[in-house]
């Protein structure tokens, strides 16, 4: 016997169609098998698409996949499935701030809603804690997969290239200025060497403007079928951590612009609250169907 599922793709990061980090949301209704749900990502085909459970009154499920694999997070389909479901009234706008619960592989996670007079305002999705980070030593084997010298990471010696887990193992590269971001050419394998290596997902690569608190940032993640993503939540959080960390952050919220290179700009907002980073932004539902299993 047929089933039917809802499901949307939301541009996440942006307010408009067709820019910012698209993502796939499939409303499960708790009968959707393991395989099912990764068949249906293959399907859809985006980046990250999420399956949706809901607990309780403001309390979700939510499992994430790419096209290839399951992952435990993804900050910007965190962000899609949450405007969605408050868009579309699946959540009860009961109050001007609301706060969710999301059950993820990465742990159980906050989600803040600011409602405005026309509908959602603003989105915040927690991210883990980062509790740990770990400098990568070779610089002229990261930088070399990226085409560029080691002499163009960045000029500060103490903003070496460093591994952090937010639910996504990413490595955070920083580089000295935007040309070096725009013009870097990056090597499939070499990456995929690297990241076996070091036991990562992601690849971040930034310039930070501390004058403006402005962050430039490209992210690529080979070992799990995304080349380029336009918008990421996950290295956004790992970077506003690094930069903590090594005391080069200049102000309480950063905002982060990546999209640029594969033409889907996105503004991410990056800040802290009791201790939690938190990556927020709007988002834009430019598709609803029905997929039938």
């Amino acid at each position: 016997m047929t089933r039917e599922y809802k499901f949307f793709v939301t541009d996440a990061f942006t307010d408009r169609s067709f820019v910012g980090n698209p993502s796939g949301i499939v409303l499960t209704e708790g009968n959707m098998s393991e395989d099912e749900m990764q068949k249906a990502a293959r399907e859809l085909n985006h980046s990250e698409t999420t399956c949706v459970r809901q607990l309780d009154r403001d309390i979700y499920d939510i499992r994430y996949f790419t096209p290839m694999s399951e992952v435990a997070l993804s900050g910007h389909a965190a962000l899609s499935t949450f405007w969605t479901l408050a868009e579309q009234g699946y959540i009860n706008a009961r109050e001007k701030n609301l706060r969710i619960v999301q059950y993820t592989k990465a742990g159980q996670l906050h989600v803040d809603i600011e409602y405005g007079r026309h509908g959602v305002k603003f989105i915040d999705v927690e991210l883990p804690l980062m509790n740990s980070m770990n400098d990568v030593k070779d610089l002229e084997e990261v930088a070399s997969a990226f085409s560029i010298d080691a002499e163009d990471l960045a000029a500060d010696a103490a903003l070496t290239p460093a591994i952090i887990d937010n639910g996504i193992v990413t490595m955070v590269i920083p580089v000295k200025d935007r040309e070096v971001l725009f013009t870097l050419e990056p090597k499939r394998r070499r990456m995929e060497e690297l990241a076996k290596k070091y036991h990562c997902l992601a690849f971040h690569l930034f310039y930070y403007d501390g004058e403006t608190g402005v962050a430039e940032q490209r992210n690529f993640s080979p070992a799990i079928g995304i080349w380029e993503e336009s918008g990421t939540g996950t290295g956004s959080g790992a970077m506003y951590y690094y930069l903590k960390v090594k005391n080069k952050l200049t102000k309480e919220t950063l905002i982060a612009h990546q999209g640029q290179e594969v033409g889907r700009p996105s503004e991410i907002i990056v800040s802290e609250k009791n201790g939690r980073v938190y990556v927020g932004g709007t988002a834009c539902i430019v598709m609803e169907g029905i997929m039938r299993i």
